[in-house]
């Protein structure tokens, strides 16, 4: 686990997690940048790829700023009724904006337990 941070965390902030045993990087002055929180997690890490795992908000800012060029969405077959939900991708005025993003179908795949696999690739904004 790697704790993104902007230059604001408090040192008493960093201490608590370098105590837990919780690395962390600091990308951007007075709020997150994710470019280069994503730069310097490739550097660190030695890797090209990064797969979100976040919420709708991580996911839409991802999206939203350039940073993801594949959608995977599992769709199971299963319905639960629930209104108070969140969905994949969700803006968030103090971080980014809504903005359309188009999406290009790359693949299809019926999984065994009835589940559908589905992959795009990201196209960018769209007017």
């Amino acid at each position: 686990m790697v704790e993104l941070l902007s230059a604001q965390a408090s040192d008493t902030y960093k201490a608590h997690l370098r105590s837990i045993g919780v690395s962390y990087l600091i990308a951007g002055e007075d709020r997150l940048d994710m470019e280069l929180a994503v730069r310097k997690i490739g550097e660190a890490f030695g890797v090209d790829e990064v797969i979100l795992g976040g919420g709708a908000n991580l996911n839409w800012s991802m999206i939203r700023d350039g940073l993801c060029d594949e959608v995977s969405l599992v769709l199971m077959p299963v319905a639960d009724g629930e209104n108070h939900t969140n969905s994949v991708f969700e803006a968030n005025e103090k971080y980014s904006a809504a903005v359309p993003i188009g999406f290009t179908l790359l693949g299809v795949q019926a999984l065994d337990d009835g589940s559908v696999w589905l992959r795009y690739s990201v196209d960018g904004p769209v007017s």
